[in-house]
């Protein structure tokens, strides 16, 4: 399931997965930002930068994406928040970012082998995007990146328990 809505500047993703591999697993994938690569093409850069003064890890991405004749690259540092296993928070810094405002969060529900992922992101660009095409553009890249992420995301997580059995 994918929504992606617009009310004045701010946008609105609201996403629910279902991975067939254990919440704790999905956890580690999902905080590998070096690894997001994996997940869609989009993705230039991507990784750890060095942690804010009070020790909260950072993350930095840079994500192209075009539509007809406007492209774009997006670049964004963030802090992240975590609370194991359950939700993992990113909270854009401005400074540095092309977004004004930004978090983005990732909810997962244990169903035993198999965990549901609920993604949130609320977001105002700092840069125009043009009206008409802004929603369009992004529900449609999101939905070509959805399942290919899904899949990429579940390729990790059981590698990363394969690693953890052989340990």
């Amino acid at each position: 399931m994918l929504e992606v809505t617009r009310k004045d500047d701010f946008f609105y993703v609201h996403a629910s997965l279902l991975l067939n591999a254990p919440r704790y697993e999905v956890f580690a994938a999902l905080t590998q930002y070096d690894r997001f690569d994996e997940f869609s093409k989009r993705y230039q850069e991507n990784g750890f930068v060095e942690p804010a003064p009070d020790s909260t890890p950072r993350v930095y991405t840079k994500v192209k994406g075009c539509v007809f004749f406007f492209c774009r690259t997006i670049e964004r540092y963030a802090r992240l928040e975590l609370q194991p296993n359950d939700l993992i928070s990113a909270i854009v810094e401005p400074e540095g970012s092309d977004f004004e405002y930004g978090v983005e969060t990732w909810a997962l529900e244990d169903l035993g082998e198999q965990t549901r992922v609920v993604y949130d992101h609320e977001a105002k660009l700092g840069f125009w995007v043009p009206p008409l095409i802004g929603v369009w553009a992004m529900r449609r890249m999101l939905k070509e990146d959805s399942l290919k992420a899904a899949r990429a995301i579940e390729q990790l997580a059981l590698e990363n328990m394969s690693l953890a059995v052989t340990k």
